[in-house]
């Protein structure tokens, strides 16, 4: 990969501990555009370079996770990540970042109006370490899945000693359609302090004859935001005891969009139809989103339309669309746009329960070639809301 390290800037490379050659790069398929543009050429029609983007953050935060022999200190927002590959076998482990006071390296209900270098800086400023475990694990825990349960009930960030196994390792993935994320290391202990609990979460914990869903539902009607019921639900902190499950991070944002759209739609049902039409329109991220609410019954339609020269579009020579539908009897199979879908129905319904109305909504997405990178569907939820 010497080409890469010739391509970054020096002030990039300088900013690596070890230089280029510490770094992991990682060649996805996708990314055979990207080694023949060599961030030279603009072959994805983007205005700026994605991979230059994510190596800038990268070089900015890698020199904050230098270890003393093997351990490392900082303060997680609180944070965690729970890993799907090798499913029922994953990996799990706390975010933490050297930042002070990172509370906001992993709260995307506060990134609406960041940059996309913000938000990436946010990922890659948060070490992921990881230890395997069993799903299952959750409804026995171990002595290190308990210290991540209290480090989660946390409502404010926690004061985090890592021992880990290997230092941390940057990894730059050659790709434009991956998800940035900070380095990574294998861990075998960790220490907290200063943590905080918050007692809405903590009472849904040791209800341990709660079910998932209803505890996600509580959570949400005491004001705990989406995001933070996720991790909760993540590391199996909801359900009846002997029931209790490890959710790969990916699958419970999903399946929290899921519980809670459902319980509001069933709100909606109730109130009377809104008597006009409407319509919303937002720029953000290199997205157009346009919302229109019609009077009638309660349905729902999501539809994404890929310009060429973006992620899920790039040889196209027009837009791609995709999209799915659901009217008040709901549905019973999987969305074809995936959790975008869903996390744009909840924030849907919760526009409808604060006007007090129920109708008809369409919601479209426009993606531009401006759209640099995927950065998860909060960036979906935060803006339809």
């Amino acid at each position: 990969m010497q080409w890469l390290a010739d391509v970054l800037p020096k002030s990039l490379i300088s900013g690596m501990p070890g230089g280029a050659s510490a770094v992991r790069f990682v060649m996805n398929p996708s990314a055979e555009m990207c080694l023949s543009c060599r961030a030279s050429k603009m072959l994805c029609g983007r205005p700026r370079c994605p991979i230059l983007i994510k190596a800038a953050q990268l070089a900015k935060h890698a020199g904050s996770f230098t270890t003393a022999g093997n351990r490392f200190s900082g303060a997680s927002p609180p944070g965690v990540f729970v890993g799907r590959v090798g499913y029922p076998k994953v990996y799990v482990g706390p975010l933490v970042s050297a930042h002070p006071d990172p509370w906001r390296f992993d709260l995307p209900e506060s990134w609406l109006n960041m940059s996309v270098d913000t938000i990436v800086g946010f990922r890659f400023g948060l070490l992921r370490a990881t230890g395997a475990l069993s799903v299952y694990d959750a409804a026995d825990p171990s002595e290190s899945l308990i210290r991540l349960h209290e480090l989660v009930l946390s409502s404010k960030p926690v004061d985090t000693e890592l021992e880990l196994r290997s230092p941390p390792r940057a990894v730059l993935t050659l790709s434009d359609d991956v998800e940035p994320m900070g380095p990574t290391a294998p861990y075998q202990g960790m220490k907290i302090g200063g943590s905080s609990a918050d007692r809405r979460i903590e009472r849904v914990y040791y209800d341990a004859d709660l079910k998932a869903s209803q505890a996600v539902i509580d959570l949400y009607s005491r004001g705990v935001e989406v995001s933070r019921i996720q991790k909760s639900f993540s590391v199996g902190m909801m359900g009846e005891g002997r029931r209790r499950r490890l959710v790969p991070t990916r699958w419970s944002i999903t399946a929290v969009d899921t519980i809670l759209s459902e319980k509001l739609i069933r709100q909606l049902v109730e109130l009377p139809e809104i008597g006009e039409t409407r319509l919303y329109v937002l720029e953000n991220l290199g997205s157009t989103y346009i919302g229109f609410i019609f009077p009638g019954e309660w349905a729902y339609e999501w539809v994404e339309a890929w310009q060429p020269r973006t992620v899920w579009n790039p040889g196209g020579l027009g837009a791609e669309l995709t999209g799915d539908m659901e009217d008040w009897r709901g549905r019973t199979t999987y969305a074809e746009p995936g959790g975008c879908y869903y996390a744009a129905r909840l924030a849907a319904a919760e526009g409808l329960l604060r006007l007090g109305r129920k109708g008809r909504v369409v919601l479209l997405r426009e993606i531009h070639s401006g759209y640099m990178m995927p950065l998860g569907v909060w960036s979906v939820r935060e803006a339809v809301r």
